[in-house]
C-alpha cells in the first residue's frame, strides 16, 4: 500500500535497539512513508512524533495524527487525472487517491509516449476498483502518531527535548523525493511547508547534534569514519544492495549481511572438446542453482544481483550457458532509445572450458529468442518487446553484445585512485559503462542456433 521503505533487516535492527531506550517520546525525522513509526508502535510504549516536507508524507502524517487533510484538487488542473476529484469524498478516500497517484507518478511527469499512455489508460480503467480496495485498507488504520512537524528537520532538531529519543534516515540526494512526488503536487492544492533542501553538509551538521543526545539513531548509505564509535548496525539485503549503516549509543551490535544458498544442478555440462549441434532448449533454474553456476562461471569481480528468473540453455540436453532476468530495471528513460516494456538481462555467461570462442554469443541468441520472450512475459505478466543490459568494458564497445544488441548509451568512467586494491571498484570504476538493448522474439531457438553456427561455429579457442 505504501511506497518502498527500509528493508526488513534494518527495521529489525532499529526495533531491537530502541527496546532498550528509557524514553516517553520518540521523534522521527524525515519520516517518508512512516516505516520507522510503524515499526516503533509495536516495539516501544512511547509517544511518536513525525516530520517531513513532501505532499505525500505530510498528508499521510495528518491522517496518522487524526488531523484534517485540508487538501483538494487544484482549480487550474485539467490533466488526464482530473476525474479523481470525485473519489476525494473524505480523508480516507483522498489518501487512497494519493497512494494510487504515487504509484503512477512516473507516467504523469515523464515525456508522453505510447508506453506511458497505455499505463495511464490501464490505471484509469481500473481506478475505481483500486481506489475502493486501497480506501478499505487505509480506513482500518487508526491514528498512532502524536504529532506531525511539517518543516525542515535540521531546524526541528533544535526544538526537541534532550531527554527524548530521535531517529533519522534522511534522503541522500538533494530534491530526490520532491521530484518523485511532483505529479501529486501538480494535482493537489495544499499549503507546502517552507524548508531548505537537504544536502550532505546539512546532514553532517544534523548528525553532529544527534551524537550529543543520550538516545539517538541515524542511518546512512555511507560509512562515516568520524562517527565510527557509534556504529551499531549494518544491514545489507543482497551482495549488490547499498549497505545501510546505523549509528547509535548502544551496547548491542547487529550486522545482517546476505547469505547465498547454492546447489549444483543435476545436469550435464558441455565438455571442453564437445561439438554443438542438434537442438537448443531452455530450462528454468532454481535460485540456488543459478547462484552455484554464477559462482563457478561468471567473472568474480562482478557483484551478483538478485535475479527474478534464471534460465539454463541446453544443447542436446547438455548445459552450454545461463542467463537471468531482473525485475528491477535500473536503466533510466529507456523509452528514449527502445520500445517498451522491456526486460533487464541481469546476467549471462557460458560454461567453461569450451572449444568455442564465441559460446557466449549463443547464450545471447537464446536469450533473445521467441521462446525466451514467452518465458519472460509469463514471469513478468506483461508483454515484453525488448531486452536491455549493462556492460563494463575497458574499451568503448563490448564485443560480446556487439552485433546482437544496439549500444544505447556510453559513459566514460572516472577511474579509481592510484593504489586502489578493491578489484570490484577497479572493475566498475575504469573504462566504460555501456547500456545495450535489442528486440526480443526475432527468431526461434532453432533459427538462433543456425545463425550462430554459420557466423561463429567455426571460431574455436586457440590453445
Amino acid at each position: 500500500m505504501f511506497r518502498g521503505s527500509l528493508p526488513t533487516t534494518a527495521q529489525q535492527i532499529i526495533c531491537q535497539m530502541v527496546k532498550d531506550w528509557q524514553v516517553e517520546d520518540v521523534y522521527v525525522g524525515c519520516s517518508g512513508n512512516f516505516t520507522i513509526e510503524r515499526v516503533l508502535k509495536n516495539c516501544i510504549p512511547a509517544r511518536l512524533h513525525s516530520n517531513d516536507v513532501t505532499v505525500y508524507s505530510c498528508l499521510l502524517g495528518r491522517y496518522f495524527t487524526g488531523q484534517p487533510l485540508n487538501v483538494k484538487l487544484r482549480a487550474d488542473y485539467n490533466g488526464v487525472m482530473k476525474f479523481v476529484e470525485k473519489y476525494m469524498d473524505d480523508d480516507a478516500g483522498t489518501i487512497a487517491v494519493m497512494l494510487i497517484l504515487s504509484k503512477m507518478a512516473f507516467c504523469l511527469t515523464c515525456k508522453t509516449n505510447a508506453y506511458y499512455e497505455r499505463i495511464i489508460a490501464a490505471y484509469k480503467a481500473q481506478f475505481e476498483n483500486l481506489w475502493a480496495a486501497t480506501k478499505e485498507k487505509i480506513s482500518q488504520v487508526t491514528p498512532f502518531i502524536s504529532s506531525m512537524y511539517e518543516g525542515d528537520v535540521c531546524e526541528w532538531i533544535n526544538k526537541i527535548p534532550n531527554d527524548a529519543g530521535f531517529i533519522c534516515y534522511p534522503p541522500f540526494f538533494a530534491g530526490d523525493y520532491e521530484k518523485m512526488f511532483r505529479a501529486i503536487e501538480e494535482i493537489f492544492d495544499w499549503q507546502p511547508p517552507k524548508f531548505e533542501n537537504i544536502n550532505k553538509d546539512r546532514i553532517h551538521d544534523l548528525f553532529c547534534k544527534l551524537v550529543n543526545r543520550n538516545y539517538f539513531m541515524f542511518g546512512t548509505n555511507d560509512k562515516l569514519d568520524e562517527f565510527k564509535e557509534y556504529l551499531a548496525g549494518v544491514s545489507q539485503t543482497t551482495n549488490r544492495a547499498v549497505p545501510i549503516y546505523i549509528y547509535a549509543k548502544s551496547k548491542k551490535s547487529i550486522i545482517v549481511t546476505p547469505r547465498q544458498k547454492v546447489k549444483s544442478p543435476a545436469i550435464q555440462r558441455l565438455g571442453a572438446n564437445e561439438d554443438i549441434g542438434g537442438e537448443l532448449n531452455l530450462i528454468k533454474l532454481k535460485s540456488e542453482e543459478f547462484q552455484a553456476l554464477r559462482s563457478q562461471y561468471m567473472n568474480y569481480h562482478i557483484k551478483p544481483g538478485a535475479e527474478m528468473l534464471s534460465v539454463g540453455v541446453t544443447a542436446d540436453g547438455k548445459l552450454i550457458g545461463v542467463y537471468a532476468f531482473s525485475a528491477d530495471c535500473s536503466l533510466a528513460k529507456m523509452y528514449t532509445y527502445i520500445d517498451m516494456p522491456n526486460a533487464y538481462l541481469l546476467s549471462d555467461f557460458p560454461v567453461a572450458p569450451s572449444k568455442y570462442k564465441r559460446l557466449a554469443k549463443l547464450v545471447l541468441y537464446a536469450a533473445l529468442s521467441k521462446e525466451s520472450k514467452e518465458i519472460a512475459e509469463s514471469a513478468m505478466n506483461k508483454r515484453i518487446f525488448t531486452l536491455t543490459t549493462t556492460a563494463f568494458s575497458k574499451k568503448p564497445v563490448s564485443m560480446k553484445y556487439r552485433g546482437l544488441f544496439n549500444l544505447l548509451t556510453k559513459t566514460k568512467l572516472d577511474g579509481t585512485a592510484e593504489g586502489e586494491t578493491d578489484i570490484s571498484k577497479i572493475y566498475y570504476g575504469n573504462g566504460y559503462k555501456l547500456n545495450y538493448g535489442a528486440k526480443m522474439g526475432e527468431w526461434t531457438l532453432a533459427e538462433g542456433l543456425a545463425m550462430w553456427l554459420k557466423k561463429y561455429g567455426a571460431e574455436l579457442e586457440t590453445k
